[in-house]
């Protein structure tokens, strides 16, 4: 039984060097995640854009005059989209859902397009290029 504390003073710096191994390895989220207050409002933009742009092929899916309908759904868009801008403008290279904000900027930029909000799809655009980075959107 002499040899169990010095066994057990072997044992302890390998546990820790253990665990520090394991937390290099990939354990965790990938930094630099998001912080939570921006992580909330990336969640909330990007679904507030995806709603609009869904509803904007609803309203145009039949003829007739949507003038009323898409001015609204513009107003919605353009202020989400300032919304994705102030995070964008926080650090393009947060990650968050596995993307950068960059990133995210860049396809909300062309689902704006895409579903004819052209008016938020710019002002994010020209939010998004107000700050120097590697992507462009």
């Amino acid at each position: 039984m002499t040899g169990t504390p010095m066994f057990g003073r072997m044992l302890a710096p390998l546990s820790v060097a253990l665990m520090v191994a394991l937390g290099a390895a990939g354990c965790g989220p990938t930094p630099p995640q998001a912080p939570l207050a921006q992580a909330k409002k990336l969640d909330s933009a990007t679904g507030d854009i995806a709603t609009a742009c869904g509803l904007t092929y609803q309203v145009t899916a039949f003829p007739g005059d949507h003038r009323a309908e898409l001015a609204s759904l513009e107003v919605s868009a353009t202020s989400s989209a300032r919304k994705l801008a102030s995070v964008y403008a926080g650090n393009p290279a947060w990650i968050y859902q596995g993307e950068t904000v960059g990133e995210i900027v860049h396809d909300a930029v062309a689902m704006l397009r895409a579903c004819g909000l052209r008016d938020a799809a710019g002002a994010l655009s020209v939010a998004a290029s107000g700050r120097a980075s590697g992507t462009a959107p």
